[in-house]
């Protein structure tokens, strides 16, 4: 009887199956709706940043590339466009999460295994449209997008599982391309496991692989472990037939220490990943090599498989706050921003993917610190199979949520611009123009910004927010600005705007103060759309600068500090947005700061004088009811005006003191700035310099004036009469030297310049006349000829201070006998005779 119970039970098991199999049958839902959606993630997509027209850029098939594959459950495709056309949908959640109905009944008659029904959770994928939104490989990209993974308020980790994947893919098909749902998120392989009775084997990698997506590479934001270690993830059972039953062990996120990564992966690639609130991790989903075999802790009666798939990660981010990420302000977000940037190589054999996570808060403002993600992985660009310098390929997103929790948050995506469709950029600025202070919308994110952030109340500010449209397929169109103000500046409308735009064309328009709304807290909000589109395809500017201006206030006793505030520019092709620098407005102080010019006005400057500098002193002291006094390391600023340059000089205090004695070498400040510090002072000319000081406090004092008077550097010149005469005489007179008929002289300037005079004379002739005689100069030394000779008749070696002008007739104590003369050799015919005097003045050589 034992033997013939024993042989009698395969029999009726086989039975049973058989059974169960005629039962078996798979029913692909409708595709989901907004009605499908939780009340929670309708309010999620409501809040979701402003994003493109979806249906614009965007297709959602049926995959077909598993079409062949009986045992592949993953079908259909659950994703779908919100009702706002705003949003991807790619895996809903609530109790109708998952994408088919399969079942077997109410269950074995022996509780061997569970009804198989809803097991593949909801899945999907949304690709972009080959025509308007394509991919060129070959070619540098950028795009971004916000992403929504859940609310992480649920200490239940399946509740925000599984995730998203943003995928490259290279397929004739690609459109209608997908993986496996669940862990394989959409993008990845099948980890096809199969059991027969008590015996148990996997699908090879090759087979695994050949069910991703094909010739893809992805960015998972994996948002659920799967671990084999956990009870929470148990195999999953998908389909059975009359000899076999199909699982997924469940198990791609499992760790092996020393497991090496596979030949030819990036650098920094391990097997497995972990993160209570997920992973980022880059992939290769078709590659056989990424998925790896090995032994599984989470073995019961209800699987008895003792061996599963684990999958290699490249550039594992284990914290990165999918979803319980907070903002500055430590308020709960629920969609993250990323940025996505794809530069290959010359070759085309490498690319590196650069990608920003969390750079932006939901409100469009910078986010540089909280839970941000930057990585950098160079790829094998031979992932995504032949890859030519003009490409076009697939991108897109894929999701997946699990089966377990009905409340399981869906998976959304907003994006916000397009590969090449419109690169664009926006810069903003706070300028204080009072102190001729820039500040940037980076902070401490940029070089060259080094700006204290702190403006006083009443100085003069300026809002620049810079758009650049650097290249694209289209122009930048139908932009829309969403500008929100920072608090504590008085924005000047008077002239009935709020602001002005000012094109790179030359063009300009005028914001009116009807675009201007502040709401209950004060806030103030532009919203205003561009009359002119940006690029250089139609359009006839690429830049567009939005100009407001106003002045900072604060009536409290305490600095007030100003928050961020962002901006947002909506394009119908294109969104960029930006936000505003914090800073701080300083209270009004009850006290004074003086300068005064201590220095003798004018300041004397010696034009282009060797080494020369020009250092003003000013004496700084504070007047009021609680003066304070100048401490150690204190900044001071010195506003200068020079020539109509603004220029600024920052010093420190060097010690304890009362009052302070600065000294502004404004030579080098000028220079330091790249101007030409003579040609701001020219020579022999008075140039005005006006100095004002700024403390620590933001408190600005008087203005003094400097007067530089530029003198001449040296000065040498001369000046002889316009005629020397000689007295007339008898041509029969043997008379030597015939004196000077009139009172010739020749004057010699000089500044700081000792001097030498030299003379000579031609020929006196009449016609073809000659004089016999010649032009000397007498002294009571002798006589030198100077007729056809060169003679220096006189020195000076002194450098005089001041312009000295010396009489050489008197220098050389000329008298009616001395000086110059006419010579006379001999018998000359009666005629007028003149020739010409050549003075030349030069610097002293004292070897001559």
């Amino acid at each position: 009887m034992k033997h013939l119970n024993k042989s009698k039970l395969p029999v009726v098991f086989a039975l049973l199956i058989t059974s169960l199999a005629m039962l078996f049958k798979f029913t692909q839902v409708s595709a989901a709706t907004d009605a499908d959606l939780s009340s929670a993630d309708q309010a999620t997509i409501n809040k979701a940043p402003t994003g493109l027209l979806m249906s614009n850029y965007f297709t959602i098939k049926n995959p077909t590339n598993n079409s062949s594959d009986s045992s592949f459950r993953f079908k259909s495709n659950s994703a779908f466009i919100s009702n706002n056309d705003k949003v991807l949908v790619l895996a809903h959640g609530t109790s109708t999460n998952s994408a088919d109905n399969t079942a077997v009944g109410p269950g074995w008659p022996f509780p061997i295994y569970p009804a198989i029904t809803n097991k593949t959770g909801s899945y999907g994928a949304a690709w972009s449209n080959i025509d308007t939104a394509y991919f060129e490989a070959g070619k540098p990209q950028t795009f971004s997008a916000w992403m929504s993974f859940g609310s992480g308020e649920s200490t239940t980790e399946t509740a925000n599982g599984q995730g998203i994947a943003l995928v490259l893919q290279n397929n004739p098909d690609g459109s209608t391309q997908m993986g496996a749902g669940q862990e394989g998120l959409g993008v990845y392989g099948y980890d096809k496991s199969t059991s027969k009775g008590f015996s148990n084997s996997l699908a090879t990698t090759e087979a695994v692989a050949k069910t991703a997506v094909q010739n893809s590479i992805a960015l998972e934001f994996d948002t659920q472990k799967q671990d084999s270690a956990s009870a929470l993830y148990p195999p999953i059972m998908y389909t059975m037939d009359t000899a076999y039953s199909y699982y997924s062990t469940n198990t791609f996120d499992s760790k092996r220490i020393g497991v090496p990564a596979p030949s030819g992966f990036p650098d920094d690639t391990a097997l497995g990943a972990g993160g209570n609130y997920g992973h980022i991790a880059l992939t290769y989903p078709s590659s056989p090599a990424t998925y790896y075999p090995l032994g599984i802790d989470n073995t019961s009666f209800y699987s008895p498989f003792s061996e599963g798939y684990s999958m290699f990660h490249i550039h594992r981010q284990q914290s990165p706050h999918l979803a319980d990420g907070t903002d500055s302000n430590n308020n709960r977000i629920g969609w993250h921003h990323l940025t996505f940037r794809w530069m290959p190589s010359a070759d085309l054999k490498t690319a590196v993917i650069s990608y920003s996570f969390n750079d932006k808060d939901p409100d469009g403002s910078i986010n540089n610190w909280v839970n941000r993600i930057d990585d950098n992985i160079t790829v094998d660009m031979s992932q995504l199979g032949n890859i030519t310098s003009d490409s076009k390929i697939y991108w897109g997103f894929t999701g997946a949520n699990n089966n377990i929790n009905p409340d399981v948050a869906s998976k959304l995506v907003s994006v916000e611009s397009i590969p090449d469709l419109v690169n664009a950029s926006i810069d903003a600025t706070v300028t204080d123009k009072t102190k001729n202070k820039v500040m940037f919308d980076d902070p401490d994110g940029g070089t060259g910004d080094t700006t204290d952030r702190k403006v006083a109340s009443g100085d003069k500010v300026q809002l620049d927010y810079k758009l650049t449209y650097e290249d694209g397929r289209e122009d930048w169109k139908d932009i829309a600005s969403k500008i929100i103000l920072p608090k504590n500046i008085n924005y000047d409308t008077t002239d009935g705007n709020i602001g002005t735009i000012k094109y790179g064309n030359g063009d300009s328009e005028q914001i009116p103060v009807s675009a201007l709304s502040t709401d209950s807290n004060g806030l103030q909000t532009i919203n205003y759309t561009f009359l002119q589109n940006l690029g250089n395809i139609s359009a006839t500017s690429k830049i567009a600068n939005i100009i407001i201006n106003g002045v900072a206030v604060n009536e409290t006793k305490s600095d007030v500090a100003v928050d961020s505030q962002p901006a947002t520019f909506t394009g119908s092709n294109n969104i960029e947005s930006t936000s505003t620098p914090k800073f701080t407005v300083l209270y009004k102080k009850d006290w004074t700061l003086s300068l005064t010019n201590p220095m003798t006005d004018p300041v004397t400057l010696i034009y282009q004088q060797d080494n020369a500098t020009l250092n003003l002193n000013a004496n700084l002291n504070y007047t009021g009811k609680t003066s304070p006094a100048f401490a150690t390391n204190d900044p001071i600023q010195y506003q200068i005006s020079v020539g109509g340059h603004d220029l600024t000089y920052n010093t420190t205090v060097s010690a304890n003191s009362d009052t302070l004695s600065d000294v502004i070498p404004l030579r080098t400040i000028i220079e330091n700035a790249g101007l030409d510090f003579w040609s701001l002072f020219p020579n022999d000319e008075m140039q005005k310099v006006t100095i004002s000081a700024i403390d620590n406090d933001g408190v600005t004092s008087n203005t003094a004036t400097y007067n530089i008077q530029v003198k001449t550097n040296h000065l040498l010149e001369m000046k002889p009469d316009d005629n020397l005469q000689f007295k007339s005489f008898n041509y029969l007179s043997m008379k030597e030297y015939i004196q000077r008929a009139n009172d010739y002289d020749v004057s010699v300037t000089s500044y700081q310049n000792p001097w030498m005079l030299q003379v000579s004379a031609s020929e006196l002739m009449n016609g073809d006349t000659k004089f016999n005689g010649v032009i000397v100069n007498k002294n009571t030394q002798g006589t030198t000829v100077l007729t056809n000779n060169s003679a220096i008749i006189a020195k000076d070696n002194n450098s005089y201070d001041t312009e000295t002008t010396t009489s050489i007739s008197k220098l050389n104590k000329w008298t009616t006998d001395t000086g110059l003369l006419l010579k006379n050799y001999g018998l000359s015919s009666s005629k007028k005779y003149s020739g010409t005097l050549t003075w030349t003045i030069m610097d002293y050589d004292d070897s001559l």
